[in-house]
């Protein structure tokens, strides 16, 4: 009786499914053919309407028996032993600098196993072997990371290599000393910088590339490249030429183009000695067609006897 009352929805639902259609049609006199059409889709429908009334039945089951389980009392620890590790020094992956180690050691004695004379000891040394394995790979500033994935390794109750004992770690702590966190963080900052130097000092080698190979290779190209940043300033691009002949020639270790040599060693132009605003002397053209000199009042003076 217990066993068919499960079934009796699914089979009052797919009976619906497979004989209304046939009553239905019969009753109100349907062709054959929409009886059959009708008939399919019944059933498909019946058979969806089964499947879902057994999914819900099945997901109640199961959070019954979630419920259940959580009601049930936690086991009882096996009686065990502890010893508390206040700082052990373990390694790390990087050389010179060590791990802080802190935890409570458990175990409990195999009795089928042979005896050993001191299990606690052999409980720490368990303990440090397979926390040893984990440090050694991790860095001292990521302490926190290593420290998580410690403690979910320890935690694990495993035997010893002698089986004599099972031992894992609680309360597990890792640390760096101040000393040595203290180093480890200007480290990082030195290295920060070097990895700024070696990209600054690839761009300076980049750009003096770039000049030396493409810019300053004849004036030529040397003026292209000047219009190219400045094109509105193309006399002053000219004015420039003879610049750029000694820069390229001192990149290339040629000699200047003898067109770009006379420019640079023409003289500078002269400027005028006689200038009405200075107050500087001006010759002048008399009537008579003599040119008299004038001159200012200071050098007259100076020129008359005393």
């Amino acid at each position: 009786m217990e066993t068919a009352a499960p079934w009796r929805a699914p089979a009052l639902v797919a009976g619906a499914a497979v004989g209304l259609p046939l009553v239905v049609g019969g009753v109100l006199g349907w062709p054959t053919w929409a009886t059959v059409v009708v008939f399919v889709l019944s059933v498909a429908a019946g058979a969806l309407a089964v499947k879902q009334i057994l999914f819900v039945r099945e997901q109640r089951q199961l959070r019954s028996e979630a419920v259940r389980e959580n009601r049930k009392p936690a086991p009882p620890r096996p009686p065990h032993d502890e010893h508390e590790v206040p700082a052990i020094p373990v390694d790390s992956a990087e050389p010179y600098y060590r791990f802080i180690l802190s935890c409570t050691v458990c175990w409990t004695s195999d009795a089928a196993a042979a005896r050993h004379g001191n299990p606690r000891g052999l409980a720490v040394h368990a303990i440090l072997e397979r926390a040893r394995q984990i440090t050694v790979t991790g860095s001292p500033t990521d302490s926190p990371v290593v420290q998580a994935r410690l403690a979910a390794e320890l935690g694990t109750m495993l035997p010893d290599r002698s089986g004599s004992i099972v031992a894992w770690a609680e309360g597990v702590a890792l640390s760096v000393p101040e000393e040595d966190a203290r180093r480890l963080a200007r480290l990082a900052e030195l290295r920060k910088e070097k990895q700024v130097l070696h990209h600054e000092r690839d761009l300076e080698q980049t750009a003096r590339t770039y000049l030396a190979d493409d810019v300053l290779t004849d004036p030529g190209s040397a003026v292209v490249w000047w219009l190219a940043r400045h094109p509105e300033q193309v006399r002053e691009a000219a004015a420039l030429l003879p610049t750029f002949a000694r820069l390229s020639a001192a990149v290339t270790d040629t000699e200047i183009a003898p067109q770009y040599a006379e420019r640079l060693d023409a003289p500078a132009p002269e400027r005028p000695t006689l200038s009405a605003v200075n107050g500087e002397r001006v010759r002048l053209t008399g009537q008579d067609g003599e040119r008299r000199q004038l001159t200012r009042p200071e050098e007259s003076d100076s020129d008359s006897p005393a």
